[in-house]
């Protein structure tokens, strides 16, 4: 081997290859080969997280209908909050009714009620709502974040109930107890005038209309509370 600028250099035969340059030539096609494998595995990685996350999205999403608009209008998004207070006072109240007639161990009561009731009336609206009421209003942001988590496991408690396995009328209201008090922490946060003003905007819904009606979600909300209307699918 000869030197020349300080690199070293060697002798290529250009006829035939050493058994070293196979060996390197089998190397350098082993080590594509590793490549296109993690390659692939990481894609397969990446591709299952995604499909994790959107089942997760749809999980939270369950029933609801433009979770992907949020509502940006400032006092309307606090009507949907107040109405979704309301939906959280009759989830408890037909918690409660389950648990003093829904008896065990066969539990012959339609328990889904309660988990479809809470995404379809609570999470999806206020998830569309209280980020709004940060951005506007300028409330904390993890006090949002910490009532999007009471109301992700006031929901698994609730699937948890309807697969009967065991049944907890208990830690559904304690949940709910949690999200009010959030939500209230949250208004007291909220100028005195916005507040009034998405507070006249629910009070100015008409109950009388069908719940099934087109409208508004925090009328479509409180029409659903005010008239016992039971969910049938769909946001109700």
């Amino acid at each position: 081997m000869k030197t020349r600028n300080g690199v070293r250099r060697g002798v290529v035969s250009v006829s035939s290859a050493s058994p070293n340059e196979e060996r390197g030539v089998d190397a350098v096609e082993g080590t594509k080969t590793t490549r296109r494998a993690v390659l692939g595995a990481l894609t397969a990685t990446v591709t299952a997280i995604g499909f994790g996350v959107k089942a997760n999205d749809e999980a939270l999403a369950m029933f609801n209908a433009d979770l992907d608009k949020p509502i940006e209008d400032g006092p309307r998004a606090i009507a949907v909050a107040l109405a979704a207070q309301r939906a959280l006072v009759d989830i408890q109240a037909q918690n409660d009714a389950f648990r003093d007639t829904c008896e065990a161990p066969v539990f012959a009561c339609d328990l889904s009620q309660l988990n479809v009731k809470t995404s379809s009336r609570v999470s999806g609206p206020l998830r569309r709502a209280l980020p709004t009421l940060s951005e506007q209003y300028g409330v904390d942001p993890y006090a949002v974040d910490a009532i999007f988590q009471n109301v992700s496991t006031l929901e698994a408690i609730f699937k948890a109930n309807n697969a009967r396995v065991k049944v907890d009328f208990k830690g559904g209201p304690e949940m709910i107890g949690l999200i009010q008090s959030g939500l209230n922490e949250l208004f007291g946060d909220l100028p005195p005038d916005a507040f009034e003003a998405g507070k006249k905007i629910l009070d100015s819904c008409d109950l009388k209309v069908d719940a099934t009606a087109e409208g508004d979600v925090e009328c479509r909300i409180a029409r659903a509370v005010a008239q016992n209307k039971r969910p049938t699918g769909g946001q109700s």
